[in-house]
């Protein structure tokens, strides 16, 4: 595999990504980036419906094409051809359905659906199926409760079935169209790979067994039976899934002539199967076992693997529980937080105005010691994803003044973060899931030394860093390095490509003893909220925790 080369594709929310990775040495030569064109930030959003977030496939067409050729110009620039690609990886958000005819059109592109936002990518962060999703945990529990324990016990309007449900219940005409709903990590390799017929699309095991209810152990998708107790029409959506869902140890196919032309590629390279971006990020990060790998951006997604053989797979306000998911041999455990990034740039942009920026507000948090703030924060802006999976719940901050100043609020939105992050690893704790190290990666744990800091001190553990911004993108390189290998007859695991290429950042947060004890202090307040407002039936006394919250703010002073 000398002087051979593997692209990573990134697809995030809003942009796409392209790495080049030398595969024998392991080697990043370069990252180009291109930012979705339409919507607001890529995403198209409505006035009238706060929980609906879509995105035009077509601009996934149009921004992969202008990344791909910025990844020709920048590599031909350093002597670099595009001819050395022995083989291309893929990873994309999820779950994100898109709805296409027989032909793998997006109905967006249909000039009777252009202007239907319906007929979009439904993004990961589209919550309008949450009623569905209500739904449909009611039901699994009813006729298929072997179905919880892959999930965590409830299904989230995040996923696929909720929202195709939703869309059949809210705008049939753009079901009846769609022939089909292809996941965007399994469209796009599908488009490289020139297919044409959906009934030819490989689904990849990583989004159908976490979103689309997916698992060997009852033979592969849900069944029509179980469909039908939604809504009869939804079988025929399954009658166009296949029966197995594929690893990363397989591929979609080999690249088409049209785009290898396109940017002097070579025909019939392999293209990997897809997988959601943050298990990507996880892979890129050096992911092991009895590692947790947090990917921190936009929102959160924390992985850990478990031993395929593990008596008890099924793990408890989790986001999923699928085998082979991240890498081949092991359960993916998915957990996460629907906001933390976003719920930082919502202050700046939404309250603020934009008239500070991260920079700034972080600097002058920094100063604070920890409970100095006298605020206490849920990090509920975009709904619970873990442990308590209800896109319903909303944001609170607790403790404010006369004198409250708008660095304090940043610093206690930050601990409201790291505080939803400790109750989902002591979740996964409880459970016997062994986490010996955390790794972050993502651009905050790259750029904002108090974020990781309080991480540290909040979870009380060692927080190390990868030493690559672009983990996802390297992730999704070490896949397509993985089907190049195989190609030319050599075999190698992704434990030996991860060797090559994933390292870790020499400086290590770690915990403060002090902003330990005072944070954990805080984070039974944290709790007594976390319950109060989102475990139904939950009755605790609260008067007293504006005041506690004074008392340790005068402690620390």
């Amino acid at each position: 595999m000398e002087d051979r080369l593997a692209l990573g594709i990134d697809f995030g929310s809003s942009s796409v990504r392209v790495l080049t990775l030398e595969v024998e040495s392991g080697q990043v030569l370069n990252t180009v980036e291109q930012a979705y064109i339409g919507g607001v930030n890529g995403v198209y959003i409505s006035e009238k419906e706060s929980l609906l977030a879509r995105q035009s496939p077509m601009d996934y067409i149009k921004s992969l094409e202008i990344a791909l050729g910025k990844s020709k110009k920048e590599n031909e620039a350093s002597g670099i051809s595009m001819a050395s690609i022995a083989g291309i990886g893929v990873d994309a958000t999820g779950s994100t359905p898109i709805p296409v005819t027989q032909d793998m059109t997006p109905l967006a592109e249909l000039d009777e659906f252009k202007d239907n936002l319906n007929a979009y990518s439904w993004m990961w962060k589209d919550h309008t199926g949450y009623k569905e999703a209500e739904e449909l945990t009611k039901i699994i529990g009813q006729i298929r409760p072997q179905y919880l324990g892959t999930i965590g016990g409830i299904y989230s309007s995040e996923w696929y079935w909720a929202k195709v449900w939703h869309c059949l219940n809210v705008d049939k005409a753009v079901f009846d169209a769609a022939y089909t709903w292809i996941e965007f990590s399994d469209f796009i390799p599908a488009l490289l790979t020139g297919v044409k017929d959906t009934r030819s699309v490989k689904r990849n095991i990583c989004a159908a067994g976490h979103k689309g209810l997916y698992s060997s152990r009852w033979g592969g998708f849900p069944d029509k039976e179980f469909l039908s107790e939604l809504n009869p029409d939804l079988t025929r959506i399954a009658d166009t899934l296949p029966e197995e869902a594929r690893s990363i140890e397989d591929t979609m196919g080999s690249l088409s002539g049209e785009w290898a032309n396109k940017f002097g590629l070579t025909a019939g390279i392999p293209v990997a199967m897809g997988v959601l971006d943050a298990h990507a990020g996880a892979i890129g990060s050096g992911i092991k076992d009895g590692s947790l790998v947090k990917i921190i951006g936009t929102s959160t997604c924390d992985l850990v693997l478990g031993e395929i053989d593990m008596k008890n797979p099924d793990i408890k306000g989790v986001a999923g529980v699928a085998a082979h998911s991240v890498l081949p041999g092991f359960y993916g455990i998915e957990a996460g937080q629907s906001a933390v990034g976003d719920i930082l740039n919502w202050y700046i942009a939404n309250v603020l105005d934009n008239n500070k920026t991260h920079t700034e507000l972080t600097d002058k948090a920094s100063e604070l010691k920890p409970g100095q703030t006298g605020l206490l924060a849920l990090d509920w802006n975009n709904g619970n994803r873990s442990v308590l999976m209800d896109p319903m719940l909303t944001g609170l901050i607790l403790g404010q003044t006369l004198q409250t100043k708008d660095f304090e609020i940043y610093r206690a939105l930050i601990e409201a973060t790291a505080f939803g992050a400790l109750r989902i690893i002591e979740e996964l704790e409880s459970q016997d899931v062994i986490i010996d190290d955390v790794v972050n990666c993502g651009g905050i744990a790259q750029k904002n030394g108090l974020f990781m800091q309080i991480y540290a001190d909040v979870i009380n553990k060692p927080m190390k860093v990868a030493a690559i911004d672009e983990t996802v993108a390297l992730g999704a390189a070490l896949m397509g390095a993985h089907a190049a290998c195989k190609a030319y007859g050599s075999e190698v695991t992704y434990n030996e490509l991860q060797d090559r290429s994933c390292t870790l950042k020499d400086r290590i947060y770690t915990p403060d003893a002090n902003a330990a004890k005072v944070y954990r202090e805080i984070y039974e307040k944290y709790k007594l909220l976390h319950d109060s407002f989102g475990v139904k039936g939950t009755k605790v006394q609260l008067s007293e925790i504006m005041k506690d919250l004074i008392d340790i703010k005068n402690g620390v002073a």
